[in-house]
């Protein structure tokens, strides 16, 4: 009885499926981007032809590209948005990628071996290398990321230079103006107390007023 090829299996499968690909090495390339998480989606798709491994299943959506590789007993997703991530797990007791993803959803994370952003070990890139998929660039265009809006930069002035502010925007504030106080006028001279007496120039003694004739400067006894 003739044994027939798992990978020839598993792309007939996918194709049943209604899914166009482009198959390079043993990779499968769904040509359509797909809703959603690309990651999650590759990760469902490999688990349908997990018994072609070495497998490889690349997709893209509209945020990132992904790639998900079965080599027993490990797994490795890529992704690629803002920048490149590769995590590896490693499968026990001869489970496979569907038995996590068709119960979880996902791959649980204590099955996790690494993480890798721009330096990746040799082995997990022969891996890659070993199905037809190259780390050093994306399977599909990386989709343009949306721009954050959670720290807007402040508008700058025509005169800024680059990464400084103005002379303007360095300096503190100014301190206001010192506020004029009218000073307050000088008290009007009190008028003189009037004359209630005055120094008789025949005796030399002080003599009230009343002790002095009209129109005269003596008193009334050096008159006399």
């Amino acid at each position: 009885m003739e044994e027939t090829d798992p990978f020839a299996e598993a792309v007939t499968r996918l194709s049943d499926e209604g899914l166009a690909l482009e198959i390079t090495g043993r990779t499968f390339r769904l040509v359509d981007p797909v809703r959603g998480d690309a990651g999650a989606a590759a990760l469902r798709l490999l688990g349908m032809v997990q018994a072609a491994a070495p497998v490889a299943i690349a997709a893209h959506g509209p945020t990132q590209v992904a790639a998900a590789v079965w080599a027993p007993p490990h797994l490795y997703v890529v992704r690629w948005a803002r920048n490149r991530w590769v995590v590896g797990y490693r499968l026990a007791g001869g489970s496979r990628p569907n038995d996590y993803v068709r119960s979880e959803g996902r791959i649980p994370g204590h099955l996790e071996t690494g993480h890798w952003y721009e330096t990746v070990p040799d082995d997990v890139s022969e891996t890659f290398d070993a199905v037809g998929l190259s780390l050093a660039s994306a399977p599909f265009p990386v989709p343009a990321q949306p721009v954050s809006e959670s720290s807007p930069t402040p508008r700058r002035s025509a005169g800024a230079s680059s990464g400084r502010g103005s002379s303007a925007e360095r300096a503190p504030p100014p301190r206001p103006a010192p506020r004029k106080i009218a000073p307050k006028p000088a008290p009007a001279p009190k008028a003189p107390p009037p004359l209630t007496s005055k120094v008789c120039p025949g005796c030399n003694m002080r003599r009230t007023l009343t002790q002095f004739a009209p129109g005269s400067d003596l008193c009334v006894d050096c008159r006399e």
